[in-house]
């Protein structure tokens, strides 16, 4: 007589069982990836708008800058404009510094930067970052009729560097004797070596080159880059969808040899190795 009720909660608890796991299938199902609903992510509402707002640096090329008419070029800008194809939707292109990289984020003005955001540890805690589509390291700009020989002889000089950047914070961090100048910008940060305001500028190496280039009074202090960063698209935090899609582009451009093109287009260097290494997809 037992038999019977045993076999009759057994087929109960069963069903219970199905039922829950069928409820937790279902919130799966719904939210998709670590990270959020599919439907709340931010390529989700991209694809929607129809168009995709990136910001972009104004003063710093040959990465991005704004020309007098208004619109942007150089190499991220190119990326900017391959994103968007990609994605089939309209470009709009959203000026930034590096204070506000995260403000227009969080304030929902733009989708992604573009920005030569390096993806240091410290930002990571308060941004979302992609793989590395590019890598660069710090400078040091002076003007020749006050030289500065190497690294070391920053102690006790005044230098000029763009508030909110990997430069200030390398500066800042690895230069406790050196005094630091911020401003607002990067053409201003530049303007004020020039008119003697400060000893030295440290900005992109890239940059630091372009600019003694350009201006016989300037020169460059000799020696690799200071604190080669990887540079990586910039999110809010905790998109995984919208990190995962961007990730996969990149591997893509990259993987195509389309970054490399670019690159050699704008800065008429090579692609940095480590930035290729960073591309390739784990496992098999």
């Amino acid at each position: 007589m037992l038999g019977r009720p045993s076999k009759l909660l057994a087929v109960g608890a069963l069903v219970g069982a199905l039922a829950l796991s069928a409820c937790s299938a279902g919130k799966s199902t719904n939210s998709g990836a670590a990270g959020g609903s599919s439907v709340d992510s931010q390529l989700n509402k991209v694809i929607k708008a129809g168009t995709i707002r990136v910001a972009v640096l104004p003063d710093f090329p040959p990465w991005s800058v704004q020309k007098p008419s208004g619109g942007f070029q150089g190499y991220e800008v190119d990326i900017a404009k391959d994103l968007a194809k990609a994605m089939g939707v309209k470009l709009q292109l959203v000026s930034t510094n590096g204070d506000s990289r995260l403000p227009l984020l969080k304030s929902d003005r733009v989708d992604v930067n573009i920005s030569s955001w390096t993806a240091t540890n410290e930002r990571a805690k308060s941004a979302g970052f992609t793989i590395p589509y590019d890598a660069h390291g710090a400078g040091v700009l002076y003007r020749k009729s006050k030289p500065i020989k190497s690294y070391q002889d920053l102690a006790g000089k005044t230098v000029s560097v763009a508030r909110g950047s990997t430069n200030d914070t390398i500066i800042t961090n690895d230069f406790p004797k050196t005094k630091v100048d911020r401003f607002e910008s990067i053409a201003d940060a530049i303007a004020a070596l020039k008119a003697g305001k400060v000893d030295a500028v440290v900005e992109s190496s890239v940059t630091v080159r372009a600019e003694a280039a350009k201006d016989s009074s300037l020169a460059a202090v000799g020696g690799p880059p200071l604190v080669p960063s990887l540079v990586s698209m910039g999110v809010l935090p905790g998109d995984q969808i919208w990190i995962n899609y961007l990730n996969n582009y990149i591997r893509n451009l990259i993987a195509s040899g389309e970054d490399e093109k670019l690159h050699q287009k704008w800065l008429h260097d090579d692609l940095p190795p480590i930035v290729g290494i960073s591309g390739q997809p784990t496992g098999s």
